[in-house]
């Protein structure tokens, strides 16, 4: 084999393991995205008008002219 194929072995072999690694990070990210959006993460109770606690009292104010 001579420096010429081994030099272009050698930066083919770079390519792929660069690809791979990029690939698995894409992956990564993206399974690390949809686990938390799944059915098994924890959910997020959202505060709104019939689970705000305390409620205010509301007193009736009369118009002022």
């Amino acid at each position: 084999m001579s420096a010429e194929q081994t030099q272009a072995t050698r930066r083919t072999v770079r390519q792929f393991a660069l690809a791979l690694v990029a690939c698995l990070a894409v992956a990564g990210g993206a399974a690390l995205v949809s686990a938390t959006d799944g059915p098994t993460a924890a959910t997020q109770q959202q505060a709104g008008t019939t689970t705000d606690w305390p409620a205010p009292i509301m007193k009736p104010v009369s118009p002022v002219n």
